[in-house]
């Protein structure tokens, strides 16, 4: 049974402005359109941040919605991680009833060798903070009850018809249709859409913005497990103690081939979703758009998952073509804003769903309260509307330029390394420290950290060159534990800690941009002995190279300043030495010593 109806506090954050027009409509301080995993949490989060702000959610949904809902999302890295058992204070109950994540995790195997065989990515036990395998259903059903509770007015089975926004201080009208069918109107002072694919606002102002290229999904849910250990015999006693306790399945696993990569994700509800993610580029979404059609796919790609699923019950099936898109806003000094799906999404590939969650509805309670102490400005709403696309739209441009080599596991490899670097060093620290929910924070490291972005676009031009190359000799590896990476794991103990001043912040963004220096110049190296060994003879005898102009055609080397570094020469060696410990020894008919640079302090 629900929770009976909470009587709202006549508190309010906002005075509501007389309105003959609109004379006995309810005022509310906010009105969230849609009441899924976005608009729930961002419910509760205002709730705990601003206590006497009335809201009314207006819920397509009704309860209990079953278990495994069918929706995607189902996995949370450490942005969201923290989100959830730190900003929402829910720690205690994402123990009790999800399971706990161990990573992520990828196999880059082909279909008719021994799934033994295949390379690994992936952890070999929980680091420090916890990260959650959600079950959407369970989750949304709590909070639905934790959010009543708390004060919430929630309009379940209700249906929004129109949204009018208004200038000024005038209130915004929100018209829908509750659970009985009755017409009704909400004046409010912010109005938040959080209904999906939808894209309630982002549809009526004309924001939307194209991506490039096509990707697709196809996913289903499965009753039981559906354990990638059981790919393996338990004959194979040394695949098996890779990853002590057979707890690979609380990884988000991840099958990599050529343009595509699939899913298998525990639920706590004892359930496991499989989903298939693609670029048209290398497959039809046609050739998967049925459950039938999916299967004869897996069957074709990878045929361990395709055999398990005949000892499984499949519960649901969807389909979507072109998934990703963004747009031009995501909030209004005109008192809206756009969270979850109704605002954009990238890829799911580093499951990065909840993570913006996290960033929109902590940004737009911000922007809320600085309203309500008639402290918003324009140019505020500007910065932190640039800091949100801008992390959706780096995230969709790194993952989606990368699936042309998802096959190829040296590049991968390297790529997933830098990438986890690159997170932990940069995107994380802000939720953890708020940094840019803090101005002076947000100076402090930007000051920090000159020449980021040019950087990593740098090296992902590197990766793109890197996969065109013919005649790559090719490092092997059985299994990378990722935490075990000297940098990665300092820069996971490092960055992922709360409480840090600015001046604390700025130093830690100093060291980081040294070591993605000293990493960047490693994977070159690295790169360069695979694709032409012959050309390392070239960068003997140069301790120190610029980062800025790294890349595989040696013809530009000089003219781009390869050899014209631009910050203080020291030794990459370390990073150098973490990185190739990983892999097998190069091939011996490359026929050319590796490079021994000078080992100095880092900086």
């Amino acid at each position: 049974m629900p929770p009976p109806a909470i009587r709202r506090t006549p508190v309010t954050l906002f005075a509501p402005e007389p309105s003959a027009a609109h004379e006995g409509v309810p005022w509310y301080d906010v009105v969230v359109c849609g009441g899924g995993l976005a608009g729930a949490t961002f419910s509760r989060h205002l709730r705990r941040e601003r206590p006497d702000a009335s809201v009314l959610v207006v819920d397509g949904q009704t309860y209990p919605v079953p278990p495994a809902a069918h929706k995607v999302g189902e996995s949370t890295v450490d942005i969201a991680g923290f989100y959830f058992a730190s900003v929402l204070g829910l720690a205690e109950y994402m123990a009790e009833k999800h399971l706990p994540k161990l990573g992520l995790r990828y196999f880059f195997g082909r279909a008719g060798e021994p799934f033994a065989d295949a390379p690994e990515i992936g952890l070999s036990a929980f680091c420090g903070r916890p990260t959650y395998q959600i079950d959407r259903g369970v989750l949304e059903n709590d909070l639905y009850t934790m959010n009543r509770r708390a004060g919430v007015e929630i309009a379940t089975g209700a249906k929004v018809l129109d949204i009018d926004l208004a200038p000024g201080r005038d209130p915004h009208l929100v018209r829908y249709t509750d659970g009985d069918g009755v017409a009704r109107t909400a004046r409010c002072r912010w109005v938040v859409d959080a209904m999906g694919r939808a894209r309630f606002l982002q549809r009526k102002l004309g924001l939307g913005r194209p991506t490039e290229g096509e990707f697709n999904a196809a996913w289903f849910r499965v009753t039981g497990r559906l354990d990638v250990e059981d790919f393996v015999p338990d004959d194979q006693v040394d695949w098996h103690k890779r990853v002590p306790g057979r707890r690979r399945r609380l990884s988000t696993v991840h099958l990599m081939g050529p343009g595509y990569w699939v899913w298998l994700i525990p639920l706590g509800s004892g359930n496991t979703s499989v989903g298939i993610v693609s670029s048209g580029e290398f497959h039809d979404i046609d050739g998967m758009s049925t459950l039938p059609d999916a299967v004869a796919w897996l069957e074709r790609h990878e045929p361990a998952v395709a055999s398990a699923l005949v000892r499984h019950e499949v519960l649901d099936f969807l389909a979507v073509r072109d998934y990703s898109y963004t747009t031009s806003r995501v909030f209004s000094a005109d008192r809206w804003g756009c969270v979850g799906e109704a605002a954009a999404f990238s890829d799911p590939f580093y499951s990065p769903g909840s993570n913006m969650i996290a960033f929109e509805n902590s940004a737009l309670i911000k922007l809320i309260g600085d309203d309500a102490r008639q402290a918003l400005r324009p140019e505020r709403v500007e910065e932190l509307n640039r800091f949100v696309l801008g992390q959706n739209d780096w995230v969709e441009y790194n993952i989606h330029s990368s699936y042309s080599y998802f096959g190829e596991p040296l590049i991968m490899a390297l790529s997933f390394i830098w990438d986890t670097l690159v997170g932990w060093t940069t995107a994380t620290p802000q939720m953890f420290n708020g940094i840019f929910l803090d101005e002076e924070k947000a100076a402090a490291v930007r000051a920090a950290t000159p020449g980021l972005y040019a950087l990593t676009l740098q090296v992902k031009r590197l990766f793109k060159q890197w996969e065109r190359k013919d005649g790559r000799q090719g490092r092997n590896f059985r299994f990378i534990d990722y935490y075990t990476v000297p940098f990665l794991r300092e820069a996971y103990e490092r960055n992922l800690v709360e409480g840090k001043s600015a001046d604390e912040l700025a130093a830690d963004h100093r060291h980081s941009m040294a070591v993605l220096e000293e990493v960047a110049l490693a994977v070159f190296l690295i790169a360069v002995e695979d694709t032409m060994p012959e050309r390392r003879a070239r960068l003997h005898g140069h301790s120190w190279l610029n980062a800025w102009a790294i890349g595989l055609d040696p013809e530009r080397w000089e003219a781009d300043g390869l050899f014209e570094p631009t910050t203080p020469p020291r030794s990459f060696d370390r990073a150098y030495a973490d990185l190739t410990e990983l892999f097998d020894a190069a091939p011996p008919e490359t026929g050319a010593t590796p490079v021994t640079l000078p080992i100095q302090l880092r900086l």
